[in-house]
């Protein structure tokens, strides 16, 4: 079973993690007391760590524990995760940072069990041909495409910004219906060849279907920023109900 405030996160690039999707903790535990470390050059002092995650502080409202590069001295985090497991504390987290996710490690089998791991990855494939089905509401399309992506490793939390892009750019169109694509491109500095893609999209999609979709889009970013949803299957499940 997943434990509250304990997180994994996993990637490639290492600081566009930080950069990308640790603010959204930092808002979750902007209270809280930071004390970071990286295994690459700090000895992690178990017991030392202990008392930091377990003191009370009277100048924060919890205490969050950052660890970069986790999977290259995995014993040792496992065995500080483990102990801190045993009695978590609330508005406490442990937060690691790995470049993989083996699952068929102890470091592996610990993640699974009771962290909230979330994935960071550089996708090869653009998602235009999930955007072209999602233009003509194509469930059957849109759910195979976007399988397609994530099987290739596209990050759902990249894919939701670039969908919710869509509809905002859809929107501004829709509201200069009947103007032609140079006209409209420069009004909302827009490249000419999208304006025009958006035009046709339009046709499938009403005002009131713009703006349910984008107010869709705000309860599942809502969500995706809890870390406790399959964020694939979220953005599956909107992307179908939006096709019907």
């Amino acid at each position: 079973m997943r434990v509250d405030g304990f997180y994994y996160t996993y990637g490639d690039d290492t600081d566009m993690i930080e950069k990308k999707w640790l603010p959204d903790l930092e808002r979750k535990y902007s209270k809280a007391r930071w004390i970071r470390y990286d295994t690459a050059i700090d000895d992690l002092d178990i017991a030392s760590i202990n008392t930091d995650y377990y003191a009370n502080n009277l100048f924060s409202e919890g205490t969050v524990l950052l660890i970069r590069n986790a999977d290259v001295k995995h014993a040792v985090v496992v065995e500080l995760a483990k102990e801190l497991l045993e009695s978590p504390v609330s508005g406490n987290a442990l937060v690691l940072i790995g470049s993989s996710w083996n699952k068929t490690t102890r470091f592996g089998k610990l993640i699974k069990q009771s962290f909230f791991p979330r994935e960071f990855s550089k996708p090869e494939l653009k998602p235009f041909d999930l955007l072209d089905s999602l233009n003509s509401k194509s469930a059957s399309k849109v759910l195979h495409q976007s399988n397609r992506l994530f099987d290739t490793d596209m990050h759902p939390l990249q894919l939701f910004s670039l969908i919710f892009g869509h509809f905002l750019l859809l929107r501004k169109v829709k509201a200069r219906e009947g103007y032609p694509a140079d006209v409209v491109a420069r009004e909302i500095k827009e490249h000419q060849f999208r304006v025009k893609k958006a035009q046709v999209a339009n046709r499938y999609w009403s005002k009131d279907d713009i703006d349910n979709a984008l107010k869709e889009l705000g309860k599942v970013d809502s969500l995706l920023r809890t870390w406790q949803y399959d964020e694939r299957m979220l953005l599956q499940m909107m992307l179908i109900k939006f096709c019907i």
